[in-house]
């Protein structure tokens, strides 16, 4: 059994964190939805942050980054590092695609500019109508959240700063005015069980987990999608610093995989291999 598949059938601090978050989303999903008023109260009550002109570009950045083209850049250097997060990531791409694509049409829940007049919520970025259910971005944000966390074998406090981080990256959808908090829960943990179901899929299927294909597939999407994020437009344009750091990001992860595996001798001492 693969270190991976332990992770989720040992009594590990950081699976059992990931899991009663996923608990916790889907409990206060069900609440949302079955308080009277309380999905569009909530709703307003994240959307007054962008109502703070201060902070259109702090927030404009963070929906940036949680666009699926940005967030497969941030991915670069952590594959490098740990080339098996792509086998991984192939499957929770799957899973994850799958599921909200396969909701979004069928379902097709309006967003708040399709329900509200403009003067009646702040709107940062595009405005979108239709199809809000779960929230996409979200789901991108707490896949890669998902990867990290099993992928790299983070500790509680590593676990929690991911899982606050991708919290974030959904509230801000609200922020921006096109996802309710109902979009946003369930984008969580179709995000985190799309890699739970990765992480199973490759714990059994040894054929998967050995490979090699996935690895140079993997790094070079990722590396377009970082070397590219500069003239990208994700509907975005005042959180362009966002597209920015998602390059740098991505050159200093080759700057650093190409220490780690060109030859030489001072290969595997700055960057040792734990892809085990």
């Amino acid at each position: 059994m693969s270190h991976l598949r332990r992770r989720l059938h040992d009594p590990d601090p950081s699976a059992q964190l990931t899991l009663a978050f996923v608990a916790t989303a889907a409990v206060l999903l069900m609440v949302v939805f079955a308080w009277p008023g309380a999905r569009e109260s909530l709703f307003h009550q994240f959307n007054a942050l962008g109502g703070i002109e201060a902070t259109v570009g702090f927030w404009s950045g963070i929906n940036a980054l949680a666009d699926t083209w940005l967030a497969l850049g941030l991915l670069l250097p952590f594959l490098l590092w740990r080339p098996r997060l792509a086998i991984l990531l192939l499957f929770s791409a799957i899973v994850a695609t799958l599921i909200t694509h396969s909701l979004k049409p069928l379902l097709d829940v309006p967003r708040p500019p399709g329900v509200y007049e403009a003067d009646m919520f702040n709107l940062i970025g595009h405005s979108i109508s239709s199809e809000a259910f779960p929230s996409g971005h979200t789901v991108t944000a707490f896949t890669l959240a998902g990867l990290l966390i099993f992928g790299l074998k983070l500790r509680m406090a590593s676990t929690a700063v991911m899982l606050v981080i991708a919290s974030v990256m959904g509230i801000s959808r609200m922020v921006a005015g096109v996802h309710w908090p109902t979009d946003v829960l369930a984008g969580a943990i179709v995000g985190l069980a799309s890699v739970w179901v990765a992480v199973l899929v490759t714990g059994r299927w040894e054929a998967a987990r050995n490979a090699r294909w996935p690895v140079p597939v993997a790094v070079f999407v990722t590396a377009v999608c970082a070397l590219s994020a500069p003239w990208v437009d994700v509907g975005y344009p005042e959180g362009v610093w966002a597209n920015w750091l998602v390059a740098a990001v991505g050159l200093f992860g080759l700057l650093l995989g190409t220490v780690r595996y060109w030859p030489g001798p001072w290969r595997g001492r700055l960057l040792p291999h734990r892809d085990r």
